[in-house]
């Protein structure tokens, strides 16, 4: 167990979690009112001090000091000894300044010396400062498997397997024993799900509503078999406030079904929660109740109680609110319409505690009247309704002993009788020997079957050598040599065929994109992909490139003044760009007074890999990029012109000319 008067406190004092340089810490161990400080140390160190000391908080200012990622802090706290808790001192997801903390609490330190950091960390842990750090679900998972491969194996390969597979199956029945009587005993939910294989169990798996501490099953790996239990992981990391306010006490009333209705009311008589929905299983309604308040009584409006609703209420070790009879519906009409509803639900769940609440009331008011002002009346009810009487209850809560007026005798369990449950175990290991002779016995007609079929085989084999197989062999394999030539040259063909069909169609192609330059209706346009080298390479290849061709790309990006260099030194008329080309390609564009347009001002229409434009609109953007091109060039002579009559003036005035 971990000492509950040891407190960790930690502060990063150089490196970083997922650094190149290692982190170290500055640990402050406050235990019985004395405080031991260590420096340097290191994670693998730290965690070695931790299982040693087993301390019941490791204090920190900041959880990402310990670990960079989701998956580090879970290995980290995987780690951790059973009961030792990680709080992250100044709060949760929104994080308050440690020295403001410590301040308003009456601690200062010097915040640039990690022992007295986390020194500060520790003591304000100890008044219950910050939030506990949560990763794992009150829930466990054990799974069940073979601790070895089964490899290719020979003749006893399947004997083996069913060895295998057979001790997996009786750990499986182990550990589902031990669950059930937990449930029994303890009311403690699990699920389980089983794969079968050859002679017994491949693997095993269960999922139990309880935390991993609760369940007294380790992990072990001994011969065949291999167990793991381990916690299960939260979705996201939650933070859980060490000063949270204490729970209230309610009464649950629970309709089970395809959709549940839960209803809450508190001790007053006042709803605190009303919810239906469908699909809900029983954890999902113990979390919702939990997250409310503790249930006293858990309350239905049918007798007797479902057994959805027992399990819920044994969870919870709570007083069961069974009417004496079935509630009819306008007992629950009458009931749960001062509240308000939204569905059957909803007014059955509020029903059943309603009448809970409405028989008991006079009762609750009597505690109240004779509670001491000052005290918790909730937790004297409580401890009423759970036998004590209200003198009693009353006592407890000032701190005095008074003696018991009732005493509640409970009923012994009935064990079963020794020798029943030496003959059960017997008649259960019989059964399983039976079946395990039985897929043995199986096994050995397979075997003897296949080989019978072997000989089988040989004998024919012998027969149709006798009877002058050789010659008939070698015929089929000249047969099936010369089928896989015929379908070799067949496929030959046929990829020739399909070449022939696209040079036909290419040049079908041409002949069109050659009509439309010879009638002079239209300007034949050619269509590149894009702006690169290699699509300007594979369009001269299929189709070629000449001199005062027209090209229209498809996307103007990847370009640059290599490609515009090789538009040029093929001659081109102009170039048409869907997109925006580099700014250097424009440059360079300009540079080889070679014409470029944008499709929005040319249009082209176009099919396949070729297009035409319309001529006029063709000249009249080129005579507008000659006359741009000229303004630019005069722009630039003006410029230069400018410069060098600048740079004389300068020269004059400095006397050098």
């Amino acid at each position: 167990m971990p000492s509950e008067k040891t407190i960790f406190g930690i502060d990063i004092t150089k490196g970083s979690p997922g650094a190149k340089q290692a982190p170290r810490y500055a640990v402050a161990i406050s235990s019985s009112g004395h405080m031991e400080h260590h420096r340097m140390v290191s994670l693998h160190k730290l965690i070695r001090m931790i299982r040693q000391l087993r301390p019941a908080i490791l204090a920190v200012d900041n959880i990402h000091e310990l670990t960079h990622s989701r998956r580090d802090l879970i290995s980290f706290m995987r780690k951790l000894p059973r009961g030792t808790r990680l709080v992250q001192v100044t709060g949760g997801e929104h994080l308050e300044p440690l020295v403001g903390l410590a301040r308003t609490r009456g601690i200062t330190f010097d915040r640039f010396d990690p022992i007295q950091e986390a020194q500060a960390c520790a003591a304000l842990a100890a008044m219950d400062v910050g939030a506990e750090v949560s990763v794992f679900e009150d829930k466990t998972y054990i799974k069940v498997s073979r601790a070895r491969s089964l490899g290719r194996g020979g003749w006893s390969q399947n004997r083996y397997r069913r060895k295998v597979h057979g001790n997996v199956r009786q750990k499986t029945r182990e550990i589902e024993d031990t669950l059930r009587a937990l449930n029994r005993e303890k009311g403690i939910n699990y699920t389980s799900s089983i794969v079968k294989g050859y002679g017994g169990y491949t693997r095993g798996e269960f999922l139990i509503d309880v935390p991993r501490g609760d369940v007294r099953i380790s992990s072990v790996k001994c011969g065949d078999v291999q167990v793991k239990v381990q916690e299960v992981e939260r979705d996201a990391i939650r933070f859980m406030p060490l000063e949270e306010q204490k729970r209230k006490y309610m009464i649950a009333g629970v309709d089970p079904g395809t959709t549940t209705g839960l209803a809450l009311l508190d001790l007053q008589g006042r709803i605190v929660k009303l919810h239906s929905g469908r699909g809900m299983s029983v954890p999902d309604i113990i979390e919702m109740i939990t997250r409310e308040g503790r249930p006293l009584v858990i309350a239905t409006d049918v007798k007797p109680i479902p057994g959805t609703v027992e399990k819920i209420r044994r969870s919870f070790n709570a007083i069961s609110g069974e009417p004496d009879e079935s509630l009819t519906l306008e007992d629950k009409i009458s009931l749960a319409k001062p509240y308000g509803y939204n569905n059957d639900h909803e007014r059955d769940a509020l029903g059943a505690a309603a009448s809970f609440y409405r028989h008991n009331k006079n009762k609750f008011d009597q505690i109240r009247k004779r509670v001491p002002p000052g005290l918790d009346t909730d937790e004297a009810i409580a401890r009423v309704m759970r036998g004590e009487t209200i003198d009693s209850a009353v006592a407890s809560l000032l701190g005095r002993d008074v003696k018991q007026e009732q005493k509640v005798e409970a009923k012994p369990i009935e064990k079963p009788h020794k020798r029943v449950t030496e003959l059960t175990g017997t008649i259960k290991r019989q059964h399983d020997t039976i079946e395990s002779l039985r897929t043995y016995l199986e096994e050995l007609r397979t075997e003897i079957e296949k080989k019978n079929r072997i000989i089988e085989s040989r004998d024919e084999n012998i027969r149709s050598l006798k009877a002058g197989t050789y010659s008939r062999i070698r015929k089929y394999k000249e047969l099936r040599i010369r089928e896989n030539r015929i379908r070799q040259l067949r496929s030959a063909v046929k990829e020739k065929e399909c070449t022939i069909e696209e040079l036909k169609q290419l040049v079908e192609e041409l002949k069109r994109v050659r009509s439309l330059e010879i009638s002079g209706r239209t300007t034949p346009v050619k269509v590149v992909v894009g702006f690169t080298r290699e699509a300007i390479a594979t369009t001269a290849k299929q189709y070629g490139i000449n001199p005062g061709d027209v090209l229209f790309f498809k996307d103007a990006s990847g370009g640059g003044p290599a490609g515009v260099d090789i538009l040029a030194d093929l001659r081109v008329r102009a170039v048409i760009f869907r997109g925006e080309p580099a700014h250097n390609a424009v440059e360079e564009f300009h540079k080889r007074e070679l014409p470029f347009f944008s499709v929005n001002s040319l249009p082209v229409q176009y099919v396949d890999d070729f297009g035409v434009v319309d001529p006029e609109e063709l000249n009249a953007l080129e005579e507008r990029f000659i006359e741009e091109l000229e303004s630019k060039k005069k722009k630039e002579k003006e410029h230069l012109l400018d410069k060098l009559v600048e740079e004389y003036k300068s020269e004059r005035r400095k006397g050098k000319i």
